[in-house]
């Protein structure tokens, strides 16, 4: 790798039985020695375990729908989710140098909610807060908040630029210096120094000022998964991080240089930008094990709980189609929720199939590439970064997470830090230096 580079590392998780790759809930009972998902015993031991192999942050995805079919109730598609929000002050305090990151809908949320929120979880973390920006994507989340359906998948991106502009004033309603907590003049604040912000627009109307004091960091550090055409000019325009998924390192390059080329056209320094891919590593002693491990966890995976999945994804219901069509074929095909991916799939392989797709889909492969020992593992990931390019990996379990990422922090963490590519100890105090650094 690049000299001094250091790959960036973050703990991906739903707060609910399972993330991305479907049945990981299914674990022997006697050996969840953490305790099971709804307690906090669980997160309490993934952040601790996260903070001691010195990664950036544990993120939590968040969605409002699920349930509405039979699978996704039977196997536990993304559903139940609670709410990561509430969980963050606690992990906050269990790990006090773990980065937290959280996301939040710009779709559902009103701007002033969420600018006071992760202004005070910024407080209470002392500066760790990351927030996820995304525009929901499910028309089961629509239903859920008294709509029939989403608005157009543009209009929730023209609605969460002007979100994030209120977001911006109202972090801003406070200048610097403002607060003066002065004892003998008894003076709190300088009022000529806080001002109400008086937007308003299309969408928005909003007083300010804030009602929280600047934060350790004055605003969170902002990540955004946008991978559609709007989706990545959204990136570009508001994220610090971008989190993506490359199916090998030509898409990956592909990717890298889309953002670089969108960065300069925006006036956007691109090196500012990182990019963080996903990633569900499994290690090993021996790379047979590693193996026969990922073909037990992939078969246990039915048709029908993958499709559940890309259906909720894509915000259509596969099951009215012939899976074995390729998918530039289906009549009627809408894809409204994660159009980029889609696209990925499908750009890969015009004559790829809802079968095929579904084989795969957030689970790899049998012959995963960074499923081995943990050599082998970071071979995977360094070569990765050198070819594709980019910053990091967002980690995903395979299998009960607690376990999970103790495998992880054991057995790989090591070997990256003694390869010189990961960080050994954290350097300074924010996630903003975490990421930057």
């Amino acid at each position: 790798m690049r000299a001094n580079k250091k790959i960036h590392l973050t703990g991906f998780m739903l707060y609910g039985p399972a993330p991305h790759m479907i049945m990981s809930w299914v674990y022997p009972p006697e050996k969840m020695t953490a305790g099971k998902w709804y307690e906090i015993e669980y997160w309490t031991a993934i952040a601790k375990t996260l903070e001691r192999g010195k990664f950036d942050m544990f993120f939590f995805a968040d969605g409002w729908a699920g349930g509405v079919n039979d699978p996704s109730v039977k196997y536990a598609i993304q559903f139940p989710t609670h709410d990561p929000v509430t969980l963050l002050p606690y992990l906050a305090a269990v790990a006090p140098k773990l980065g937290l990151a959280v996301t939040m809908s710009t779709t559902f949320y009103e701007p002033y909610m969420v600018a006071r929120k992760l202004s005070s979880l910024d407080h209470i973390s002392k500066g760790r807060v990351g927030w996820n920006i995304v525009c929901s994507i499910s028309s089961g989340e629509a239903k859920n908040f008294g709509m029939d359906e989403l608005p157009p998948h543009e209009l929730r991106y023209d609605r969460a630029d002007e979100f994030m502009e209120v977001c911006y004033k109202l972090w801003d309603s406070w200048e610097p210096g403002a607060m003066l907590m002065d004892m003998e003049r008894k003076i709190f604040a300088d009022p000529a120094k806080v001002r109400k912000i008086d937007h308003v627009g299309k969408w928005f109307k909003c007083q300010g000022p804030l009602t929280v004091i600047p934060s350790p960091q004055g605003r969170p550090y902002l990540f955004q998964a946008g991978s559609s055409e709007r989706g990545r000019d959204f990136a570009i325009k508001h994220a610090d991080c971008i989190f993506a998924v490359g199916t090998g390192v030509k898409q990956m390059r592909e990717f890298c240089d889309d953002i670089k080329t969108r960065a300069d056209r925006a006036g956007r320094n691109p090196d500012e930008i990182k990019i963080i891919w996903g990633a569900q590593p499994l290690v090993a002693d021996s790379e047979s094990e590693a193996r026969d491990r990922i073909k037990k966890i992939r078969a246990r995976i039915p048709l029908e709980a993958s499709l559940a999945l890309m259906s909720g994804h894509f915000n259509t219901d596969l099951t009215r189609f012939d899976v074995d069509t390729p998918v530039s074929e289906l009549a009627g095909l809408d894809v409204t929720g994660t159009k980029g991916m889609f696209e990925t799939y499908s750009r890969q392989n015009p004559n790829i199939t809802l079968r095929d797709i579904a084989s795969s889909y957030l689970s790899g492969s049998d012959d995963n590439a960074m499923a081995g020992t943990p050599d082998q593992v970071a071979d995977y990931m360094i070569h990765l970064i050198d070819e594709g390019g980019g910053d990091g990996f967002q980690i995903t379990p395979a299998y009960y997470a607690p376990q999970f990422f103790e495998d992880i922090v054991d057995k790989l963490i090591p070997v990256l830090q003694k390869r010189g590519v990961f960080r050994s100890e954290y350097e300074g105090n924010t996630l903003r230096d975490y990421m930057t650094k």
